[in-house]
């Protein structure tokens, strides 16, 4: 099984470090990873958020571009039902030419509701939206000329001058976690970036089935799961801890219901973790032990993060070697 990276530029909102310092570890970690081993670095978006989590992909992807040259990027997940097809496109294509055809395109359909105000999207929206944008992406990866009327876009006689390298554009992976959303992703031949955050995942297999699709047509990837290595556990606990309670905080205060006990008690909390995906913290063995869960899943790619809100770059890269010296070898011999 492939093992890819989940990296987000953001701060705990409790103690910030300047944006520029905290940035380029960001672009530090994806520079690493390529070097350990990591297939993929994946990067998310969250607009207007207390922990200045970064709103803009393309700008940071387009950075490791410059600063990488094998490991493929992501982006896991751009809130399409947020923007402009055409833009993203144009994006995308500039992104894959800057990395000769390294770009991944996850998606996600679920903006939060308080983002989605500010930019003037009804929430019930969003799973329209981002299906329709997603057809007129793949129409601008195609080069041919081509008009849209849609019930959310119109774009009259649209020719794309910016193509991506990869023929047919960017792979585009869907984020889905409900029973309709999995259905369509399927049925439309989508990649599926969410395996373990659905309980549902047949559904989603079933529709490429019942389109006629074999599983060497699409790729599963797990979404991201929380680490943190050290050589100890408790010293794992100490780095990684106040990272991990803010996380969970960010997500409740705004109205997801989640458990959680208070610092220095979540390392005992055997159920600590987020939309019920436990952390795994801890040393080796321990992190192994927690993700050796999914070893039976048929997934072509787990995707792990290391970077936890304010922690600073020195102990997120020890874990990063850590995880690749010891971890990696074994998830790398799961089927």
């Amino acid at each position: 099984m492939d093992v890819g990276l989940g990296i987000v530029a953001r701060n705990h909102p409790g103690y910030p470090r300047p944006l520029p310092v905290v940035y380029e570890e960001t672009l530090l970690q994806a520079q690493l990873g390529e070097d350990l081993g990591f297939v993929q670095w994946w990067l998310a978006e969250h607009h207007f958020a207390e922990d200045q989590h970064n709103p803009s992909q393309f700008p940071l992807l387009a950075a490791a571009a410059a600063r990488t040259s094998t490991i493929r990027l992501g982006t896991y997940v751009l809130l399409l039902a947020l923007h402009n097809p055409l833009l993203v496109a144009e994006d995308a294509a500039t992104v894959d030419i800057l990395s000769n055809g390294r770009l991944d395109l996850g998606i996600g359909a679920g903006p939060m509701p308080g983002e989605c105000a500010v930019f003037g999207v009804d929430p019930k929206e969003r799973f329209g939206r981002t299906y329709e944008a997603l057809e007129v992406l793949q129409r601008c990866f195609s080069g041919e000329r081509f008009s849209h009327a849609g019930r959310y876009f119109t774009f009259p006689d649209v020719q794309m001058t910016t193509t991506p390298v990869q023929a047919g554009g960017p792979p585009i992976y869907v984020a889905a976690l409900g029973p309709q959303s999995l259905a369509k992703a399927g049925t439309l031949g989508y990649h599926l970036a969410s395996m373990i955050h659905t309980h549902e995942h047949d559904i989603y297999l079933q529709a490429q089935a019942a389109a006629g699709r074999t599983r060497a047509d699409f790729r599963l990837v797990s979404g991201p799961l929380a680490v943190h290595v050290a050589p100890t556990r408790e010293q794992a606990w100490d780095e990684c801890e106040a990272g991990l309670h803010e996380w969970v905080e960010f997500y409740r205060r705004r109205g997801i219901p989640m458990p959680l006990a208070p610092i220095g008690e979540l390392r005992h909390d055997p159920h600590a973790g987020i939309f019920g995906t436990p952390f795994a913290v801890g040393t080796p063995d321990d992190v192994l032990r927690i993700l050796g869960a999914y070893q039976d899943l048929p997934m072509d790619q787990i995707v792990i993060q290391f970077n936890h809100m304010g922690m600073p770059h020195e102990p997120v890269a020890a874990s990063m070697r850590l995880f690749a010296d010891e971890v990696m070898p074994e998830i790398a011999r799961w089927g």
